[in-house]
């Protein structure tokens, strides 16, 4: 990774930040319905050093996300759903001479739901960490760093092989009371950074009418046969929990999450070893104006520790602030700056592991449907 401070020129796919996403209705008929929503994102990134205009290196990164939704009812209470998410990248030739991936499934998973029992489906779906992660999951910038938000590393972002239940209002009886239980069967066929093996987690979360919400998450799961004896592991297993509240009213928006873990983050790009204990603290506050203008101001800091006899050393693995503006012209088209101040230090550790110390100015103009 390039490690000279870079200007940046890039559209993200905000709608994985967005909470006002509209899907366009393809087929809606005595409740059953069928709705296709995604976004075509260019993206061009230049890097130079700061304060130059001389250009070092530049890169297409031109994607698409398409995603498509149904439901259908088989009875009164009894109905099924399903949800597919897929990407494309627009920048690789059309005939591949090597190994890489021009698209890839995020979502594909399909469920019962059964009035208010709840809903039970399995595929690959996000992990219970998400639920309380995505509460600070507004700034553009902000969980691209956050080892949180990692997809493929057990219940941590998107990941395969998990079979989720979820209860709204704790069966109809308190209203704002939700909570979530998953299992995940053990992964294959993957690099040793992205393997697991099974584990279950659960998920908490309250809801006031005051705009107030509190939601707690956790999961425990096994080591891989391959890294249980692995020597920079002080525990056999993975186990993380993540705290958060936010508070969305009155036009303003304040929210605040922490996490922690062990044995969950790779130490190196090979996932060879493993960081012992992570802390991640994450947090967004935002206002929005009657005119659309929404300013937010939000701050990352992870770190890791490593154990060495009695003592442990610290490991910096992302710390930035990041100040946005958006502006909506209406629910499909809204525009963005965003300046990301990168607060990490370069060492021997982020040089090994080419974890980026750029600052980023960023730009863009997004049409989601």
């Amino acid at each position: 990774m390039n490690k000279k401070k870079s200007l940046s020129i890039l559209i993200p796919i905000l709608f994985a930040t967005s909470s006002a996403v509209q899907a366009a209705e393809v087929f809606n008929k005595n409740g059953n319905k069928l709705e296709l929503y995604g976004m075509i994102n260019p993206n061009h990134e230049f890097s130079n050093s700061f304060l130059s205009t001389k250009i070092t290196s530049k890169e297409d990164n031109t994607n698409a996300v398409l995603g498509l939704s149904g439901k259908i009812n088989i009875t009164n209470k009894l109905s099924s759903y399903a949800k597919i998410e897929y990407k494309t990248d627009f920048f690789m030739p059309e005939e591949l001479m090597n190994q890489q991936q021009p698209s890839t499934i995020r979502l594909g998973y399909a469920g019962l739901k059964y009035g208010n029992l709840g809903s039970i489906d399995y595929g690959r779906n996000y992990g219970v960490i998400h639920d309380v992660e995505s509460l600070t999951n507004h700034a553009p910038y902000i969980t691209n760093d956050s080892v949180f938000a990692y997809n493929d590393n057990y219940m941590v972002g998107r990941n395969s092989s998990l079979l989720t239940y979820r209860n709204d209002n704790f069966f109809g009886l308190v209203d704002g009371v939700s909570f979530a239980l998953q299992y995940q069967d053990e992964t294959k066929n993957r690099q040793p950074n992205q393997k697991n093996n099974s584990g279950w987690g659960a998920s908490l979360k309250y809801e006031s009418d005051s705009g107030l919400t509190a939601i707690g998450s956790c999961f425990t799961s096994k080591r891989t046969h391959s890294s249980t004896n692995n020597k920079s592991l002080t525990h056999e297993s993975v186990n993380s929990y993540g705290l958060g509240f936010k508070y969305d009213a009155n036009n303003v928006y304040v929210a605040a999450f922490y996490g922690a873990a062990r044995n969950l983050t790779p130490h190196d790009v090979r996932g060879s070893s493993y960081i012992n204990e992570t802390q991640n603290i994450e947090a967004i506050a935002e206002y929005t104006f009657k005119s659309g203008f929404r300013p937010s101001l939000s701050y990352l800091d992870s770190k890791g520790y490593n154990m060495h006899g009695s003592g442990k050393s610290e490991l910096g693995l992302a710390k930035q602030i990041n100040i946005s503006t958006r502006y909506a012209f209406n629910k499909n088209i809204s525009t963005y700056m965003n300046y990301k101040i990168n607060l990490l230090k370069e060492n021997n550790f982020i040089k090994t592991n080419k974890i980026s110390t750029d600052n980023i100015i960023g730009a863009g103009l997004v049409y989601q449907f």
